[in-house]
């Protein structure tokens, strides 16, 4: 670490120092109470357990922890995963139990683990190519500036109260996705207006809509075309966009889209125009997205159907159907294949969507648009707690930002 005028107060110590490993070793069987924490329970860079197993879902020895104990995840160390637990229980052999000691408040102690610092000392200390592990003799050196304990719970409590609104606001979009799932069940079937309602093949939904193919709107569609990856290049001056650049609500993602070397002429007609729409049907298929104008010409990958849509149908309102949870139970039926779904261009003109007046249309996109702000918003300010938390991080713990305003004996 760089600790450039640090504190007279502060003490360089070593990780062990100041906790230890704890080795307790149970079986579930033993134990049908105790909650189970794996590596799949822990979120990277975040000192909060959110979720835990049960033993039943586990068979073998495992180490056991106690409330107040920090879980240090020794596999993949780059991944960053360490929270401090309130509970007793048992978890994964992949996961450290830390005990700490007099001279150490847990909570500036599960910082620490998550400084850049000693992400990067665990990372260098791991072994193995593919499932790398670092292991307690080799973190147990890491070294460190600890400040006086009244220092140390007032850097916890700063650190906290950022943390805690990150989380308000990640429970705020959760909430707000809930709603909006609720909000797109009832537009789907009741619609904007209050009309009666009737029974359709694809379920119930306003009396004046109609059921129509999808191929009814369609003006063209084109799969994406192949290419070899080795046209992959950092200096392409073409994008191309992959399923993976999609994520579950058809969102692109267009910082994650790779360039690519390909000369124009022999892919023309696969270029992205603004509103086409688009439908994975491959991977997690099945998920709508609106292509918008990049400053780029854009390819879709092989596993995405580009369809440009005739003017009886608001591409969002058909991207929102879509992707409900009605429309994507319906679509995944036509997918074929045991292991991999896959959908065909021929299979999804056949697919039967509800068609409103465009009026009502445009009514139910502002209603869901008006929800996508409110989420965007919220995981806006999601995102700058967490850029606070990360740099608040680094600087309390050098000692180069104090709180000493706030460490008080009585703390």
């Amino acid at each position: 670490m760089d600790y450039v005028d640090t504190p007279s107060s502060w003490k360089m110590i070593s990780l062990d120092e100041v906790c230890e490993l704890r080795k307790e070793a149970i079986h579930p069987n033993k134990y049908p109470d105790l909650p189970y924490v794996g590596l799949e329970h822990i979120d990277s860079s975040n000192s909060i357990l959110k979720r835990s197993g049960s033993s039943f879902e586990v068979n073998s020895s495992k180490s056991k922890f106690h409330s107040g104990d920090i879980l240090y995840g020794k596999l993949r160390p780059y991944l960053d995963k360490s929270v401090l637990v309130d509970f007793d229980g048992m978890c994964s052999t992949d996961i450290l139990v830390l005990k700490t000691k007099e001279s150490i408040v847990p909570q500036f102690l599960v910082n620490i683990i998550h400084t850049s610092q000693f992400i990067n000392y665990a990372v260098n200390s791991s072994k193995g190519l593919n499932h790398p592990r670092t292991s307690w003799s080799s973190i147990s050196a890491f070294k460190f500036l600890l400040p006086p304990l009244p220092e140390q719970r007032a850097i916890a409590r700063a650190l906290r109260a950022v943390q805690a609104a990150r989380e308000t606001r990640l429970r705020e979009i959760a909430l707000e996705r809930e709603r909006k799932a609720a909000l797109m069940e009832h537009l789907f079937t009741h619609g904007t207006r209050g009309e009666p309602t009737k029974r359709t093949e694809i379920g119930e939904m306003p009396e004046s809509w109609e059921v129509v193919k999808f191929g009814k709107v369609i003006i063209s569609s084109a799969f994406g075309p192949r290419f070899s990856s080795n046209y992959y290049d950092p200096d392409g001056s073409v994008a191309t966009l992959r399923t993976t650049d999609l994520d579950n609500e058809g969102n692109i993602n267009y910082s994650t889209m790779p360039l690519a070397k390909l000369e124009l002429d022999g892919f023309k007609q696969h270029l992205l125009k603004s509103n086409d729409f688009l439908i994975t049907r491959s991977g997690t298929c099945g998920i709508a997205a609106i292509f918008e104008a990049f400053e780029k010409p854009v390819l879709p990958g092989a596993f995405i159907i580009r369809f440009r849509l005739s003017n009886e149908i608001n591409p969002l309102f058909l991207k929102y159907y879509v992707n409900s949870q009605q429309g994507r139970n319906r679509i995944l039926q036509l997918a074929g294949g045991a292991v991999q779904k896959n959908l065909s261009g021929t299979s999804l003109r056949t697919f039967q969507i509800p068609l409103p007046l465009l009026v009502d249309q445009d009514a139910i996109v502002r209603s869901l648009i008006a929800c996508d702000s409110k989420i965007a918003a919220l995981d806006h300010e999601a995102h700058l707690h967490d850029k606070l938390f990360r740099a608040m991080l680094e600087e309390l713990m050098t000692g180069r930002l104090r709180v000493g305003a706030l460490a008080t004996p009585s703390s």
